[in-house]
């Protein structure tokens, strides 16, 4: 099944629509409680991600189902903002970084801001990566959470595992403590075409 798109933005329009319209795919999937708020859970807190991005956002918010498992996109086109217009927006902060970057969505939302500013052009870009290392305090946030696709949350979560030295206790904790990290299955974002696309994935048993 595949849900009606509706258009949102970060000035809360839409939300409530899109909201409906994952209600719509619950009814449809017949999920019990639990997994009913699950899914809405994921869904504000996606539309809660896009109402922080800053500037005008505009994007399409729909839902997919195939099988057990469902999918929620965020799709917004790429807004070529210019390099000078961006670096104003990392100056206002006093030290020149954005300081507003904690938690796992939070830092999600500043990937997918530089995305859909057109900051970062491709997957495999470095162009703004070293700006969410310093301001994330994580290496792995930006560099070895990358995919030829974007940034997987399961591979981040994969890389943090893997480690051996003490930062990774603080990085898995901040994971541990994110309640989306601990519904979801997994977590993209990316350019697909000429669209920035956050999808967030939940499989139910």
């Amino acid at each position: 099944m595949n849900t009606n798109k509706v258009y949102v933005n970060n000035k809360g329009v839409g939300r409530e629509k899109a909201l409906s319209e994952v209600e719509k795919m619950s009814d449809y999937l017949n999920l019990p409680r639990k997994n009913r708020l699950h899914l809405r859970l994921l869904a504000e807190e996606m539309l809660g991600m896009a109402a922080e991005i800053g500037n005008d956002f505009d994007a399409d918010f729909w839902a997919e189902s195939e099988g057990n498992t469902c999918r929620l996109y965020l799709d917004a086109e790429i807004n070529k903002m210019s390099y000078e217009k961006r670096e104003s927006l990392i100056n206002v902060s006093t030290n020149k970084k954005n300081a507003a970057v904690t938690g796992i969505m939070g830092k999600l939302k500043e990937i997918m801001e530089l995305y859909w500013v057109g900051y970062i052009d491709t997957a495999s870009d470095t162009n703004g990566l070293d700006f969410l290392r310093n301001a994330g305090k994580s290496e792995t946030v930006m560099s070895s959470a990358y995919t030829g696709e974007g940034w997987k949350l399961s591979t981040y979560r994969n890389t943090i595992e893997g480690r051996k030295d003490t930062d990774r206790y603080e990085e898995w904790d901040e994971l541990e403590k994110s309640i989306v990290a601990n519904i979801a299955d997994d977590i993209s974002v990316g350019i697909k075409g000429g669209s920035a696309e956050f999808i967030i994935t939940k499989s139910f048993k």
